[in-house]
C-alpha cells in the first residue's frame, strides 16, 4: 500500500462460484489505455457491479497508462478483470522489461499520480509477483460494493 494510506480493515474479495474472469491482451501502444477503458466499461455495463464502473474505468486507465509508460512498444499488456458478487479485482501486467520511468515534461502530470489515485480510491491494492519470463509484478486493485 501507499505509505500515506492507512490500511482499511475489509475482508478480501470472495471468489466463489459465479466469479467470472475477463482477459484483454494488447500491445503497449498509446491507444492501449482507451482499449482498456472500453473493455472495463463493457464488462461492467450491466449487473450488480455497475455502480463501480466509473471508478474501475478511471483506475484501470491509470494502471494501464503506467504499464504503457514503463514498457517498450513490442511488449504486451495483460488486463484481467475478475468479478464476484461483492466486488471486483483488476490486475494489470506488462510483459516487457521495465524501462526507466521518464521524467514528466514541464506541465505534464507525474506518472506516480496514478498510484496516488489508486491508493485513495481502491478498497485495496498492491503488487503481486508475476511468474512470467521476466519475473515482473502485476499491479492490482479491488473495489467492493459495500454489501
Amino acid at each position: 500500500m501507499h505509505p500515506d494510506t492507512a490500511a482499511v480493515a475489509r475482508p478480501p474479495l470472495r471468489v466463489a462460484t459465479g466469479a467470472r474472469p475477463y482477459l484483454l491482451t494488447a500491445p503497449s501502444r498509446p491507444t492501449v489505455p482507451k482499449a482498456a477503458r472500453d473493455f472495463v466499461r463493457a464488462v461492467l455495463r450491466h449487473g450488480p457491479l455497475t455502480a463501480l464502473r466509473d471508478t474501475a474505468v478511471l483506475l484501470t486507465s491509470e494502471a494501464v497508462t503506467r504499464a504503457h509508460l514503463r514498457t517498450p512498444g513490442s511488449a504486451d499488456i495483460l488486463l484481467r478483470v475478475l468479478t464476484a458478487a461483492d466486488g471486483l479485482r483488476i490486475s494489470v501486467h506488462d510483459e516487457g522489461a521495465a524501462l526507466p520511468s521518464p521524467a514528466p515534461a514541464p506541465g505534464d502530470r507525474d506518472p506516480a499520480h496514478g498510484l496516488l489515485l489508486i491508493s485513495r480510491l481502491a478498497d485495496d491494492w498492491g503488487t503481486t509477483p508475476f511468474e512470467g519470463p521476466a519475473h515482473t509484478t502485476s499491479l492490482w486493485f479491488e473495489l467492493h460494493t459495500g454489501r
